[in-house]
């Protein structure tokens, strides 16, 4: 799950947003107007709540268990996995309608590299702030514990495969910072975007719209087929306690290729496109939010990960895996938000504190996962395990949830912001992108 540049058309006097040359053309927007379009603060406040979703799908054992009033958010929070695949049609989304343009136009190796030059200063120093924290932690662990499992997982080799991002290009069950796959997913279509970019400029000045729309749905329909067929709770990743071969690969690509090939749409159409109201994100949110009910609530097919009914006050906590068809309404959600400003949806994500929640949401997800380790043995060593209705169970759980928000702030103003200003100095001006 990284952090996308999230941009959008400033307003003429008459309220109308639209796009600087932009038509059927590859190379209709210039690289310098290109970077003069400031921020879709829409799709900014929407990465705040796909962390808060992944946030509380991690959290949702505890919380079920303290606050018992939290139940009817269950089926939501058990399928909070798909937080990430929404994080990665959003990249394919923002990358593509940020730097198609630019990467198009003398295409080519220095282009390439310029541009992952500029994706590493956003996600590899807050990924590697973590992984030397997280070495820190399992260092602890294994000098306090008798559990070989720490040695175990701080080989020297796996260390420089989160290093390099390549730590989830295989099968390797995750270790170190046990979330920060997701970044390397990310890295894999980074390096597949410098190519991709000339088949979607073919796209762009060649198809036609239905066409698009078409090829979108056709690009994440493999992950909506494979994924129907998972066990319930394997997350779109799992089988038993194993990740499923290729399955990595298969998630984050067709996802940002979808999210891609939408960019191309509104690119062609601009930011002043008029969608019927049936589309418009007022609709399509809470469309996604009775589809997710809908299948956990009346699972068609209910096989359980490990065999094993896991339940908290005799609620299901595994997520119905049939719960991915509504990737597909991901690429309808992104797309209607970039181009539909005025809508009630559109300017709660525009909010301040939701724009602020986007732009900390990396740096908190990236986080979260060891103040929820360091919460857990906590409730053990100090006897709160066993009664989750007593005050300091609450407040242990308050606390690393407030933490994990403190945290991703503090990660983000003096790690993310400086060394990302740093890195992209370091950039020559000759291959700038």
């Amino acid at each position: 799950m990284q952090k996308a540049d999230t941009q959008v058309t400033e307003q003429d006097a008459g309220g109308r947003q639209e796009l600087p040359a932009v038509n059927g053309s590859p190379s209709a927007a210039s690289p310098s107007a290109a970077s003069r379009v400031p921020h879709i603060n829409q799709l900014t406040g929407i990465r705040a709540l796909a962390a808060l979703w992944v946030l509380l799908f991690h959290f949702r054992p505890e919380l079920i268990e303290a606050f018992g009033f939290l139940y009817p958010l269950i089926p939501l929070m058990n399928v909070g996995y798909l937080g990430v695949d929404l994080f990665f049609v959003l990249s394919g989304f923002i990358l593509t309608y940020t730097h198609l343009d630019r990467m198009i136009v003398g295409w080519g190796p220095r282009k390439m590299i310029a541009f992952l030059w500029l994706r590493l200063s956003r996600i590899w120093p807050v990924m590697f702030t973590m992984l030397i924290v997280w070495g820190c932690y399992l260092a602890w662990l294994a000098t306090t514990t008798n559990d070989g499992g720490y040695h175990y997982a701080l080989q020297p080799g796996r260390f420089l495969a989160h290093v390099f991002l390549v730590q989830a290009w295989g099968t390797a069950h995750h270790d170190w910072n046990p979330i920060d796959w997701s970044l390397s997913a990310e890295w894999m279509a980074y390096i597949a975007f410098c190519f991709l970019v000339v088949l979607l400029a073919k796209f762009r000045a060649l198809l036609s719209s239905r066409a698009l729309i078409g090829l979108a749905l056709l690009a994440v329909l493999p992950i909506v087929l494979v994924g129907i067929g998972f066990q319930d709770g394997s997350d779109l990743m799992w089988d038993g306690d194993k990740v499923v071969e290729g399955m990595v690969p298969l998630r984050v690509l067709t996802e940002f290729v979808g999210g891609a090939i939408v960019a191309v749409l509104v690119l062609r159409h601009g930011l002043t496109a008029k969608l019927p109201w049936f589309l418009r994100p007022t609709v399509v949110l809470p469309l996604i939010l009775v589809v997710i009910y809908a299948i956990c609530l009346y699972d068609p097919a209910v096989r359980v990960r490990f065999a094993v009914d896991w339940r908290i006050n005799g609620h299901l906590m595994w997520g119905a895996t049939e719960t991915v068809v509504v990737v597909p309404l991901f690429l309808l959600l992104v797309g209607s938000l970039a181009v539909s400003g005025r809508d009630v949806t559109s300017r709660f994500l525009s909010t301040k504190v939701m724009v602020w929640g986007g732009k900390v949401s990396f740096a908190l997800y990236l986080v979260h996962w060891l103040l929820l380790d360091l919460m857990r043995r906590l409730l053990t060593s100090w006897g709160y395990v066993d009664d989750p209705s007593s005050w300091g169970y609450r407040l242990l759980l308050i606390a690393a949830l407030v933490l994990s928000v403190v945290g991703g702030w503090l990660l983000h103003r003096y790690v993310e912001e400086p060394c990302q200003r740093s890195m992209r100095k370091m950039l020559p001006r000759s291959i700038k992108v």
